[in-house]
């Protein structure tokens, strides 16, 4: 303990001065807190030692202190001063830490001769070390742990947030604290973390984090409650604070591993930014390398992939001693699908690398899988740049590439190790990329390439990647595209040829051999046909491929054959329209009666042949174009997720394209299974149809014109099927009202005017056309109010909301929408007070746009006069005959089947300017509002107010009575309806 000082009692008379005093200073400023914690640890020294009759001088000050901190406890987050004043008490805490630390450590420095404890007796060291430690700050420190406990219970979530923040600053600075403390810290804290507060979760989560102990760090209580909350929780940043504080022994690195998938780009860069710099790449698995490097990769977010980036070029090769050949090494690079990404992205931040690279001659001949992969992703890098001096140096003449190829393939040929093989076939695979990079300026080496390659792909047990490679080698070197073809059907037909004979076999053996001949031949056909642009009629050497290995293949009882033989037939028919007519029911049938692969390759021929050439032109084959929309329909409801997305893909393409002759129909169902919750787990169909609705929309005018044409239908279907499958309640599944907003948002022309004046750079005025069809989706609402469901009713009336009313707007149309919100009020069609306001909203926004201060003000009569009313005015007066139900169990106004029956055939038009009349005076000019007022809630308009527009709605109503034939409605019917 420090030495104690002489101090006069007035010590603690000044504390109520001091200490405020120092806190005051700290939350003015944000440096000098441990300058003020200095202070405070002098004052508490000094206070130790002045005690009074009825209070301790420690006693004294931990109140003082105390209540000084209560202050800032009830304080919002993120207020400034009171942030201050939190550092100040967490460096408080760790300064008397540190000189009690430092105090203890000089005293047992000292020489024995020099303490003047007089002890014979050894077995007090023990206790002697243990009162050491028990000093005022100790005491202190834990008497603040224990008051802040008690606010972990405190009904205000500001308190409980400002002593979770609390605890987690001072938590590593409380050194050896009680066993019983410790427990229940932990405990507390555990509670904590599944506070309803995002923002005292992650205080818990951090201090919880820090009590870890190094045998709970390895799967303790506290690691599993730490690891559930960073995979489940539902707040970014309190994952974010388990992942940077949580231990990271080989046991919990799988679960950190798990946040290059996080939801949240932030948690994204984090992990690879300052999660896994420090840790050693050596303690993760192969898999778990691949798996992370993939992520970072290929993340969307551009920041995310920079900071993987950054992790491999500054932490794993530092940890590889700076060699790329052994970072290389520690990969999978003969199997990994993202080590060409993860070392082209390398070489794009560090160019530096791939040119400091030099490959000499010896190294050459000694090519390891690692090595190969170096060289072929440096070439790429140069030859992506157009860097024709580092190609130029580092790239092998043609001649060299070749006896090379022939070296490491007759090394192939005679190596009997299964293990090695695919060694030896990787290293010629790159050989075969770096051929393609190639410009073969000299002839001779020209033909010792073609020689080689042709020569290569005879043999029976090439890979099909090499293939792949070989035809675009054939290709560069060929003269043109017919060249190119000769030469491929050539060997096609020494495939067939030169296949080995089968001698004293089975039948079966025979039938496999043949059977694996037939699949190169095909395997060529497709690499053949992928590289071809001109039409069959011109390219006519081609048939003889058709007939002898195509059909055939199609026509064969073997699946296998029947796979290929259908992918090779829908690339003949891409490069000839008569033979995409003539073969299009061939692929209807794959479709509908084959299954697995072949039903897969079937449905992308029909895709791809009506993406060429729309499906009008193949509706001869088809018989009507509604038949092979139905077909993939079928494939949207199909259970294979793959089957599913491939469709809704092709679907997407075809719309995009304006190859479907009534898009509309199309469009909404793709909304529909966008939104639908059977599609939640199809990732792949839903990022297709995510990127693709606002890439439509907001293409062409027109495509947006049909997407708010279809607006309204599509969210009342969807209003049936999320109620059916209870999505509103179910995590990661869209609400109907989202949906809604969502179809909205597509369908607003300011977001297309806005991209439209990007890519343009001039701004563009909205039409009142464009908009008409916009505030069209409100009508199409209100209309569709009276009919559907009370769920429906209540999304719909919100969407009407939702929708951006501007001076573009039609008056006509802002006419017939208040119209129609009318009718919707005096039915009472709504029972829920949520829809009544939304219905006031949407009335009040109306009246805004059509300058007209209150709804007394509208003249009704005057709009009888105008054609463009009569069908709002028609479909009213159709309500007549029909009851509107608001909910099940909601008592309904209806209107009397009688009302308007009387007029007689000679006076027709006489009748139905009468049924028009009829239907205004219905039409009470009565806001939405005080229906709300009538229902027993509170009125947002003064009474006197209510009253006047009662009287004059009497008035308009006793004045319109001389016109109706039915003299008996009632002026506050629709009120009454509401009682």
């Amino acid at each position: 303990m420090p030495t104690r000082k002489n101090t006069s009692p007035d010590v603690i008379a000044s504390l109520r001065s001091v200490v405020p005093g120092v806190f005051d200073a700290a939350q003015r400023s944000g440096t000098g807190h441990r300058k003020h914690a200095v202070a405070l640890y002098k004052l508490q020294l000094q206070c130790h030692d002045a005690d009074t009759e009825s209070l301790t001088g420690e006693d004294a000050f931990n109140k003082e202190f105390i209540r000084n901190l209560n202050k800032i406890l009830g304080i919002k987050k993120r207020e400034p001063s009171a942030e201050k004043v939190v550092k100040l008490v967490a460096t408080f805490v760790q300064v008397s830490y540190e000189k009690d630390m430092h105090a203890h450590a000089k005293r047992k420095a000292k020489p024995d001769g020099d303490n003047d404890t007089d002890d014979v007796f050894g077995d007090r060291d023990g206790e002697n070390e243990d009162a050491d430690m028990d000093t005022a700050s100790s005491r202190f420190a834990e008497l603040l742990i224990k008051y802040l406990l008690q606010g972990f219970q405190a009904k205000e979530k500001q308190i409980r947030m400002r002593c979770c923040q609390i605890v987690a600053m001072s938590v590593t600075s409380l050194g050896e604290i009680d066993e019983e403390l410790y427990f229940d810290l932990v405990k507390r804290l555990t509670e904590r973390i599944r506070d309803k507060e995002a923002a005292i979760r992650v205080h818990a989560a951090i201090a919880l984090s820090k009590l870890q102990s190094g045998e709970d760090s390895d799967g303790g209580e506290v690691t599993e409650a730490l690891l559930g909350l960073m995979q489940s929780d539902p707040s970014a940043e309190v994952r974010r604070a388990v992942l940077l504080n949580i231990a990271k022994p080989p046991g919990t690195l799988p679960y950190v591993l798990e946040r290059a998938r996080d939801v949240d780009a932030t948690n994204r860069k984090c992990l690879f930014l300052k999660v896994m710099p420090p840790i050693d790449y050596h303690l993760l698995s192969i898999e778990d390398r691949e798996r992370l490097l993939a992520a970072g990769v290929n993340d969307r977010d551009p920041n995310v992939k920079r900071a993987c980036v950054r992790m491999i070029g500054e932490s794993w090769l530092t940890f590889a001693n700076q060699n790329l050949l052994e970072l290389t090494s520690s990969l999978d690079v003969v199997d990994s699908p993202a080590a060409s990404k993860v070392m082209q992205a390398l070489f794009a931040a560090y160019p530096e690398i791939p040119e400091n690279l030099q490959f000499d001659q010896e190294l050459w001949g000694a090519l390891t899988p690692e090595m190969a992969f170096i060289i072929r992703s440096t070439l790429e890098f140069f030859c992506e740049r157009k860097d024709a001096d580092n190609m130029d140096k580092h790239l092998p003449e043609a001649m060299q590439l070749a006896r090379l190829l022939e070296l490491f393939g007759a090394r192939l040929e005679t190596e009997q190790d299964d293990e090695l093989r695919p060694d030896f076939e990787f290293v010629i695979h790159q050989l075969l990329l770096i051929a393609k990079m190639s410009d073969f300026p000299d002839e001779l080496g020209r033909r010792e390439m073609l020689t080689l390659m042709r020569k290569m792909i005879l043999v029976p047990e090439i890979p099909e990647n090499n293939i792949e490679a070989i035809a675009d080698i054939i290709r560069k070197l060929s003269v043109n595209e017919q060249d190119f073809i000769r030469i491929m059907v050539e060997v096609v037909s020494d495939v067939r040829e030169l296949a080995p004979a089968v001698t004293n076999t089975s039948p079966e053996d025979v039938r496999l051999e043949a059977l694996l001949v037939s699949i190169k031949s095909l395997i060529i056909i497709k690499y053949i046909l992928q590289r071809s642009f001109d039409t069959l009629s011109e390219g006519s050497s081609m048939y003889g491929l058709l007939t002898e290995c195509v059909v055939p293949a199609v026509q064969s009882s073997e699946t296998v054959l029947q796979e290929y033989g259908i992918e090779c037939l829908a690339l003949c028919c891409l490069l000839d329209k008569g033979l995409a007519v003539d073969n299009v029911m061939l692929f209807v049938q794959a479709v509908k009666q084959g299954g697995g692969e072949l039903h897969a390759k079937g449905l992308a021929a029909l895709l791809d042949i009506a993406f060429m050439y729309g499906i009008a032109d193949l509706a001869a084959s088809l018989g009507e174009p509604k038949d092979f929309v139905e077909l993939l329909y079928a494939e949207l409801e199909s259970s294979d997720a793959r089957v599913q997305a491939m469709a809704g893909e092709g679907i997407a393409r075809l719309l995009y394209a304006h190859r479907i002759p009534e898009p509309a129909d199309v469009l909404e169902e793709l909304l529909v299974l966008y939104f639908h919750p059977s599609t939640s787990g199809n990732d792949a169909l839903r990022q297709c149809l995510t990127y693709f609705f606002p890439a439509y929309s907001y293409m062409s005018s027109e495509n947006q014109a049909v997407m708010q044409q279809v607006a309204v239908s599509s969210v009342c279907r969807l209003a049936g099927v999320l109620k059916q499958q209870n999505t509103d309640a179910q995590t990661g599944g869209a609400t109907h009202g989202q949906a809604a907003q969502q179809i909205v948002t597509w369908s607003d022309p300011r977001i297309f005017d806005a991209i439209a004046a990007m890519n343009t750079g001039s701004s563009s005025l909205r039409s009142s056309a464009r908009m008409g069809s916009y505030t069209q989706i409100a009508i199409d609402a209100l209309k569709r109010i009276f009919s559907e469901s009370p769920a429906t009713r209540k999304v719909l009336i919100q969407m009407g909301n939702k929708l951006s009313l501007d001076e573009n707007t039609p008056h006509i149309q802002l006419q017939q929408m208040l119209v129609l919100a009318r009718s919707v009020a005096q039915q009472g069609v709504f029972s829920d007070m949520i829809s009544r306001n939304a219905l006031a909203r949407f009335e009040a926004t109306l009246l805004k746009h059509l300058e007209v201060e209150s709804v007394e003000d509208v003249n009704l009569e005057s709009w009888l006069e105008e054609p463009e009313m009569a069908p709002v005015f028609e479909f009213i007066s159709s309500l007549d005959g029909d009851a509107v139900d608001a909910s099940s169990d909601d008592g309904i106004g209806s209107v009397s089947e009688d009302e308007g029956a009387s007029a007689s055939d000679s006076e027709h038009d006489a009748a139905g300017k009468h049924s028009q009349v009829s239907v205004l005076s219905n039409l009470n000019v009565r806001s939405a509002i005080p229906i709300a007022a009538n229902a027993g809630t509170r009125n947002p308009l003064k009474r006197g107010r209510e009253k006047h527009i009662e009287e004059l709605t009497r008035e308009i109503d006793e004045l319109l009575e001389s016109d109706d034939d039915d003299g008996d409605d009632d002026p506050n019917s629709y009120m009454s309806a509401e009682d």
